[in-house]
């Protein structure tokens, strides 16, 4: 099994305990100590967060994951290259920091009439950028050294545990929804230290500090940065962009209902996550050598794990979800989302079957291309959200997001056919898209059974499950699955003996 599996497969795991922590949350936690619209106040500010940093760190994350290679080999050079990480995201943040507060109606006047209560927050928000921006630059610095077990557990897994014990806080009466807000910044604050004495052990040999980065090479950096950074900025408003037009649109509580919702079907791109973090810094080193059978061999393994992986969770939560908002605190109050949770999970299965096509294009010498595909991408999310939220409300957001993300994919497929004459299906497409097919027909046929929710999802999945993993395993579907499965199940014998 090679490194972007074996990293893969590990933060894989860390990746669906932070998604157990998450599920507690969303599903559990949040509504039942939480109101509707205090869920869509936080997550309208996790959304400008998100949106902000990337805006303003300038395509600092970029120029680490690509860039940093180069710099690895001396003192010298490390010293200069990290120095001039940590000091260029200034200027963008200090750019924002006059933006926002010489001219606060930018801001205020997007929510003041629909969620008046996030301007409450309005002092909050500013610092979560700069949390967040630093964090993403240190963990672009940990995936550099193949390392994403470490930064994965602390956001995907400590951030989600302190969320519940404040939340658990807020319901015995010990803080105020205020504090909880401020108990995540002082999170974000904690990661980030952490993080920086990770990588104080991570990074080997001396690092001299007195060096700099030639002008040329500064020049370079941020000719890249432009274009990483309108990118990405683009991929952030296609992630947050129904969320922060709900918020505009439709309201607080709106917004905390579609949350919910959103999040059951994002669960499926968790895979996505793992491989993508770890594929990074392959790709990019395998663009550095022109090896394009390196990428070849990334973009059709990365398409059909992810594709087997996504199937399945796609069939759990579509088979699964009535039975899940029966089972959930106030279920009732956010069943109106369960188209969302259809269509944003089919979202994400058709973005997972393109592999990682995205990272190819991103760190190629057609990394200018990105920025073009995510700009039309960017668009199509405003201008359907735009269209279908006044129509079909949350559902409309959803469907948007389906629609974009079917296009966009398109568009990246056909450029990498087109460009390098690489694609990623094979006959193993053909047979998956069969597996998924009978599996769903065992699915239809238990969801007659009507016992109790608990256990109505426990008998689908047990089912769903065992058919899916043995049609994988009977036809040799995945080779980097089947090794995993293998070791694993070796390891477990070993230890039992």
């Amino acid at each position: 099994m090679g490194i972007v599996a074996r990293q893969g497969a590990k933060a894989g795991i860390v990746l669906y305990v932070g998604v157990v922590l998450g599920a507690l949350n969303n599903i559990w936690f949040y509504p039942q100590f939480l109101a509707p619209e205090q869920i869509g106040v936080f997550r309208l500010l996790l959304a400008n967060e998100v949106f902000l940093a990337t805006l303003f760190q300038l395509g600092a994350v970029g120029i680490v994951d690509k860039f940093f290679t180069f710099f690895k080999g001396t003192a010298q050079d490390k010293g200069a290259f990290i120095k001039f990480s940590l000091l260029y995201p200034l200027i963008g943040l200090g750019i924002f920091a006059g933006l926002y507060f010489l001219m606060p109606n930018l801001f205020l006047s997007a929510y003041q009439q629909k969620s008046p209560n996030i301007v409450k927050y309005y002092y909050v928000l500013p610092i979560l950028v700069l949390l967040i921006t630093y964090n993403g630059i240190l963990m672009a610095f940990a995936r550099a050294y193949f390392r994403i077990v470490v930064p994965q557990i602390l956001e995907n897994v400590l951030l989600r545990a302190i969320i519940i014990a404040l939340l658990l806080l807020l319901s015995w009466q010990f803080i105020t929804f205020d504090q909880f807000i401020w108990g995540f910044v002082g999170i974000r604050f904690i990661n980030a230290l952490i993080l920086t004495l990770y990588l104080q052990k991570l990074i080997p040999g001396p690092i001299n500090w007195k060096s700099w980065i030639p002008r040329a090479k500064i020049k370079e950096f941020v000719q890249f940065a432009i274009f990483i950074t309108l990118g990405t900025t683009s991929g952030i408003i296609i992630s947050n962009a129904d969320i922060i037009m709900i918020g505009s649109y439709l309201g607080e509580r709106d917004t905390g209902i579609y949350t919910i919702a959103f999040f059951i079907g994002t669960v499926v791109e968790i895979p996505r996550r793992a491989i993508a973090q770890i594929s990074i810094p392959v790709i990019s080193e395998a663009w550095k050598h022109n090896h394009l059978h390196i990428i070849k061999d990334i973009y059709q393994k990365s398409s059909v794990n992810l594709m087997i992986l996504g199937a399945l969770l796609v069939l759990l939560i579509l088979f699964n979800v009535q039975d899940l908002f029966a089972f959930m605190p106030k279920g009732e109050v956010y069943q109106q989302g369960i188209y969302v949770v259809v269509f944003i999970s089919l979202a994400r299965f058709v973005d997972m079957t393109s592999g990682a096509n995205h990272e190819i294009l991103l760190y190629s010498k057609y990394y200018r291309f990105t920025l073009f595909s995510n700009l039309i991408f960017a668009l199509m999310v405003i201008g359907t959200n735009a269209i279908l939220i006044p129509k079909y409300q949350l559902n409309g957001a959803a469907l948007a997001t389906l629609i974009s993300i079917i296009i966009y994919n398109f568009i990246r497929f056909a450029f990498l056919l087109w460009k390098f004459k690489i694609q990623p299906f094979n006959q193993k497409t053909l047979w998956t898209f069969a597996l998924i097919g009978f599996t769903a027909t065992i699915g239809y046929a238990l969801s007659f059974i009507q016992i109790h929710p608990i256990i109505n999802i426990a008998i689908k999945s047990i089912g769903i499950t065992g058919v899916f993993i043995a049609g994988v395993w009977i036809l040799k579907l995945s080779e980097d699955i089947s090794l995993f499965v293998q070791k694993l199940t070796t390891s477990i014998k070993q230890r039992l003996k």
